[in-house]
């Protein structure tokens, strides 16, 4: 098919950054699952935060795991949870300075990480840069 070259690249991509988040995360000296980053970064784009179910959808998870999930990184201080003003049954769950310090550490490293990737590409060209914004932006749409 014409796509599978496209598909092949975007598969490499993937990995790559993948790898260089689960780099990131080791260098940066922070014991997070992938799901614990994921959720992180789910937060750090609500800043009044995520209900459980919310984040369960997001990160593609049923309710239960979800919220045992969310619990854990409670008890290890990564983020604060209250009952939703608006619904009483829910929980809203918001990162907690804590949280806030992990995230800003790991991505610092991954951008480190990414600018060494990057380095031999550089000066990257306009013309360059406007495909891979669109392609970003179709991605963060994904989840």
């Amino acid at each position: 098919m014409e796509g599978d070259g496209v598909i092949d690249a975007l598969e490499s991509l993937a990995v790559g950054a993948v790898a260089v988040t689960t780099l990131s995360l080791a260098q940066a000296g922070v014991e997070l699952t992938f799901a614990q980053w994921r959720v992180l970064m789910i937060l750090a784009d609500t800043p009044d935060g995520a209900t459980v179910g919310e984040i369960a959808g997001r990160i593609g998870s049923a309710m239960s795991p979800a919220s045992r999930l969310v619990a854990r990184m409670r008890d290890h201080g990564m983020v604060q949870t209250r009952k939703d003003p608006q619904d009483h049954r829910a929980t809203r769950v918001q990162l907690s300075d804590e949280g806030w310090a992990i995230r800003d550490r790991v991505l610092a490293r991954r951008r480190e990480l990414l600018s060494i990737a990057i380095a031999p590409l550089e000066p990257l060209e306009p013309a360059a840069r406007a495909p891979l914004d669109r392609l970003a932006a179709a991605l963060r749409s994904v989840g």
